[in-house]
């Protein structure tokens, strides 16, 4: 047994973790591979790495108390910096390798002893002049210096409200971390964090190329297979890193909770990119001129109810030609059902459009309830589950917007307040403005793509109405049958005048 904990980094792990925190490590495969990665960086294989996962997976546990234990067990002259975003988790870190150093277990396998007199709480050595030294990264580190230099979370989460403070951080690891190597030609260096903003140290270390970098998604988002140590682990998309502690309503919430940093930042780890749209207000065009001989879409994401801490309810209204969607009037209000009732028929009464999107979340049910209880609504409403993150749904209609495709109509009250937002993605206080666009866009491309869009000045052909599944290349024109595959999918019906779903009820196509 004293054999394996010697020569398996996740051997020691478990053992060192169940003694420290009276836990038992599940045998979910991201530890495995996480364990492959630090063991990597202990025999120094890898001298620069970069580990993204989301909070609560272990990190500092593994990464920054267990990882440098078993390094001074295989080398005590190996000279340890720990660098962490503040003080207290320093200290934290710095004791649990001190109790693992002290424990008889790990005396047992290992000739490794703290030497006495050099027994600081952050800062000790062993008997063979090594040690570690645990300090804030915004701390004095002047006069310190290692051969291994571990950064565990450079940042705070609230941080993300900060941009110059990631800057400095940044600054702060390029001109005193990196100094603090004993030899920067051997020397290895660790940053081990969850990622919370574009600017964040991590982003930083990327842009250099330079970084041996695994980053673990909560979900993933496209099957992949990584090697370990312990054998291939195919990964599956939708698989979640643990599938016993994590469920899809638990990710739903999370989703829907996280705003700043958003949910593709900090559980995601920006793994795809979708999390940085950089959008700015000279993406959205004045719109000039008279639209309201266009159609129109409302869409509507209706909140919890009214307060200072409820999410906005919010109903745009929408026209749209062939080439542009343009942005006409908006409400947007922390609002009881009622009055999100009154304004949505309101809308209704005064653009006459051609389909009603209501997010099927929070209120949206019943609000779908309320408005379908008129036959002549029936037809018009189209309920939405919101498919992918935030960032992912924007990040669908990224070319649209940049190439001016969404426009404002001139002397949209709205247009401030809407274009806010968008600027500030993914890491604004909220996102219901940019949610209600994106159900819109969604709605629209499919249509745009078969070309049931009208155009201006000629009579419309004939459009899908309420139309919100993917039709992912598949021509409904071509098909009468969906075939089980084709899930989500609509198709023609012999030569009806209805568009029918394999999972729900038909869908209405206007003509005129």
């Amino acid at each position: 047994m004293n054999n394996l904990l010697c020569e398996d980094f996740l051997s020691f792990t478990r053992k060192a973790i169940r003694r420290l925190e009276g836990i038992r490590l599940s045998h979910d495969r991201y530890l495995e591979l996480l364990a492959s990665w630090l063991s990597d960086f202990g025999d120094a294989i890898t001298k620069q790495q970069l580990i993204n996962l989301p909070p609560r997976h272990l990190k500092t546990l593994m990464g920054s108390v267990c990882l440098p234990a078993w390094i001074l067990g295989h080398n005590p002259t190996t000279k340890i910096m720990v660098l962490s975003c503040s003080e207290q988790l320093a200290e934290r870190i710095s004791r649990g390798i001190r109790s693992i150093l002290s424990e008889q277990w790990y005396q047992e396998i290992f000739p490794t002893r703290i030497k006495k007199g050099h027994a600081k709480v952050m800062d000790f050595e062993t008997k063979d002049g090594g040690g570690v030294f645990a300090a804030s990264i915004h701390g004095n580190i002047t006069g310190f210096g290692g051969d291994t230099i571990i950064v565990d979370d450079p940042h705070d989460i609230s941080d993300v409200r900060n941009p110059e403070l990631l800057d400095a951080t940044a600054e702060i690891f390029d001109t005193e971390v990196r100094s603090r190597l004993n030899n920067r030609k051997t020397d290895r260096i660790l940053v081990i964090a969850h990622r919370i903003h574009d600017r964040d140290l991590s982003a930083h270390l990327l842009k250099e190329g330079k970084w041996a970098h695994l980053t673990l998604p909560l979900e993933a988002t496209r099957d992949q297979t990584y090697e370990t140590r312990y054998g291939k682990w195919h990964r599956r998309k939708g698989e979640l890193l643990r599938p016993e502690a994590d469920d899809e309503d638990t990710i739903a919430r999370l989703k829907k909770r996280n705003v700043n940093p958003a949910f593709d930042m900090l559980y995601q780890q920006d793994c795809d990119g979708q999390a940085r749209p950089s959008i700015n207000s000279d993406n959205f065009p004045i719109a000039a001129g008279d639209h309201a001989h266009l159609h129109c879409v409302l869409s509507i994401d209706a909140g919890n109810s009214d307060g200072d801490e409820a999410s906005f309810s919010v109903i745009q209204a929408w026209a749209f030609d062939e080439n542009n969607l343009y942005l006409m009037d908006q409400f947007r209000e922390q609002c009881e059902f009622d009055k999100l009732k009154r304004m949505a028929r309101r809308f209704k009464r005064r653009y006459q459009p051609d389909a009603i999107l209501i997010e099927n979340t929070a209120n949206g049910p019943a609000l779908i309830s309320e408005m379908r209880r008129k036959g002549k609504n029936r037809q018009l409403i189209a309920p939405i589950t919101p498919r992918g993150s935030k960032a992912a749904r924007l990040n669908r209609h990224i070319d649209k917007i940049r190439d001016g495709h969404v426009q404002i109509v001139a002397g949209a009250a709205c247009r401030a307040e809407f274009v806010a937002e968008f600027e500030a993605f993914p890491h604004g206080e909220h996102t219901d403005q940019v949610d209600a666009f994106t159900q819109t866009a969604d709605w629209y491309e499919p249509c745009r793509a078969l070309g049931k869009v009208p155009r201006r000045g000629r009579p419309p052909v004939p459009m899908v109405v309420g139309c919100n599944s993917q039709f992912s290349g598949f021509d409904p024109r071509k098909s009468t049958t969906p075939k089980p595959e084709e899930r989500g999918v609509c198709a023609w019906r012999g030569n009806s005048n209805r568009l029918y779903a394999p999972n729900g009820p038909f869908i209405k196509v206007k003509s005129g």
